[in-house]
């Protein structure tokens, strides 16, 4: 069975199939409960961006100096993270493809413009099927 993939902004929960792929989700649910497993949610973690990409991204757009060249930077940059956690958590990136349909959660507004697109196109060359934003 092939995952199907949908991206959704914050706020989306249906069932089992949501995945908070947020620093912050991820940080705030490990350190709420760090002795409890977490369930397959916490596995978000492996696809958020790291600080040093993030911040600087959302700064830049916070006073509205974002540029197509910026997001260009950051898309190559989450790509390359990307790469470098696939070699590192294999078995969470297994675990998500072998789900049959999964949403990607982030807080950003424009789906265009969210690092929830970028690994839904990630994970379409993985075999999954990437079809775009839900409400």
């Amino acid at each position: 069975m092939t995952l199907v993939v949908y991206t959704a902004r914050m706020g989306y929960k249906a069932d089992q199939d949501w995945l908070d792929i947020t620093l912050q989700g991820n940080e705030r649910r490990i350190e709420q409960r760090p002795q409890e497993p977490m369930g397959h949610r916490t596995i978000g973690y492996v696809f958020a961006p790291s600080p040093d990409i993030l911040y600087p991204y959302l700064s830049a757009r916070k006073f509205n100096r974002e540029t197509d060249e910026l997001w260009a930077k950051y898309v190559e940059d989450y790509t390359a993270e990307m790469r470098r956690s696939y070699r590192h958590y294999r078995p969470d990136w297994d675990l998500l493809l072998s789900w049959p349909r999964a949403v990607l959660l982030c807080m950003c507004t424009n789906p265009q413009r969210c690092h929830r697109t970028v690994l839904g196109g990630i994970l379409a060359k993985l075999g999954a099927s990437f079809e775009g934003e839900i409400n």
